[in-house]
């Protein structure tokens, strides 16, 4: 028998969480248990978490005592999931609002590995830019996401059932047994790339990961990240992508292309006068081999 416990992060939203929550209320197979993890937020969240808890008691509210965002607020969530006899975990944010068959089709596909929902935008776009082609193997490519969802999608060339090289940590249901193998995310990624790492991880220890052209979810924001590598999440987006390449990179090369990449983003920085993030280039790249500095980075 399914019994499935999901895991919510939040940070701040409340208003984004009442409809994701009221989403999982809502599935025609309804989670045995919903966990809701606040990253402690000050904007409400927990009066509005425990009241939906008075009234639905699948749902059980916790604080993490502080902001780890959302690669710790996952992690705290599969600890907290040990308490719970269950076959999957299924994660999403706060901005995440599954379809009301999502959970049952997942289900009826009686995958052993993980299955990711197709997301779509609110005006109907695909939005899932999860890559079915990864390459780690090539140090000649910038961007190592050869080809996503997404592309498939506007091409009209997605499988029915299409296989992943990775996920977000937005709706995916993983199944016990790759937990049970290959255990935790990496809290210290903070954001970024924790979710990759996961998949990566899993698909090394021989499990598939699959998506359904079926099962859908939409997103309640756009995932919009043009202009983040100038903001603070920069450090990380750069310091957990070259992470990536130095544990993940399946030959000397591609692990050491992190160090090319760093010095010719840097000098980009310095040719357009950003001084500041020419620093926090290399400052990324120190960082990168132990996932280091996370606190010394937040907001």
């Amino acid at each position: 028998m399914n019994k499935v416990v999901a895991i919510v992060v939040t940070y701040k939203r409340k208003e984004l969480l009442i409809q994701v929550l009221d989403s999982l209320l809502q599935q025609t197979k309804v989670p045995s248990t919903i966990l809701v993890i606040d990253n402690n937020s000050s904007d409400g969240t927990e009066c509005v978490a425990r009241q939906l808890s008075e009234k639905n008691n699948c749902i059980v509210y916790h604080n993490t005592g502080a902001n780890l965002g959302g690669a710790g607020g996952f992690y705290y969530g599969f600890e907290k999931a040990k308490d719970y006899d269950y076959s999957h975990l299924w994660l999403m944010d706060d901005d995440l609002k599954p379809d009301q068959h999502c959970l049952a089709k997942m289900l009826e596909l009686h995958h052993t590995g993980i299955i990711q929902p197709i997301r779509f935008n609110l005006d109907g776009s695909c939005a899932e830019l999860s890559p079915v082609t990864y390459n780690l193997s090539s140090p000649f490519l910038l961007r190592p996401r050869e080809s996503s969802v997404l592309d498939l999608y506007e091409k009209g060339n997605l499988k029915q059932t299409q296989e992943l090289d990775g996920i977000p940590f937005e709706g995916p249901l993983i199944s016990r047994e790759v937990i049970d193998t290959v255990g935790l995310p990496e809290s210290k990624f903070f954001i970024f790339n924790d979710d990759l790492d996961y998949a990566i991880r899993a698909r090394k220890a021989g499990y598939k990961i699959i998506c359904n052209q079926n099962i859908k979810a939409t997103r309640l924001l756009i995932n919009n990240q043009g202009d983040d590598l100038l903001s603070w999440k920069g450090y990380f987006m750069l310091r957990n992508f070259f992470y990536i390449h130095k544990v993940h990179g399946e030959n000397t090369l591609v692990k050491m292309k992190p160090y090319l990449l760093a010095f010719g983003y840097a000098a980009i920085s310095l040719l357009k006068g950003q001084f500041k993030q020419s620093k926090i280039v290399f400052q990324a790249l120190w960082d990168s081999s132990d996932l280091s500095n996370t606190e010394k980075h937040k907001p």
